[in-house]
């Protein structure tokens, strides 16, 4: 399956993939996803993200930032820019 669309891109047993995309500014609300292991990829522009208000990426394309789904995430498009999410089953 070939998909490109934002939002859920595949729901699966073990897996989901979420792609969402940014203009400069935009804000991703504090938030945690407990129930899984979390792989973000970005693919375009610049990102900051927080874990637990206390570490602080800036992530650029190629960059991959791996956590446990129990650390609460913010995050900050720093440019336009897009990124997937991709949420594994503990």
């Amino acid at each position: 399956e070939v998909k490109n669309a934002e939002g859920l891109v595949f729901a699966k047993d073990k897996f989901n993939v979420v792609k969402k995309a940014g203009v400069k500014g935009d804000l991703i609300p504090k938030h945690n996803h407990a129930e899984a292991y979390i792989i973000f990829t970005v693919v375009k522009g610049a990102v900051r993200v927080f874990l637990n208000d206390e570490e602080i990426h800036d992530l650029t394309p190629g960059d991959i930032l791996y956590f446990d789904g129990d650390n609460y995430i913010n995050a900050e498009f720093l440019e336009d820019g897009e990124f997937f999410v991709t949420l594994i089953d503990k």
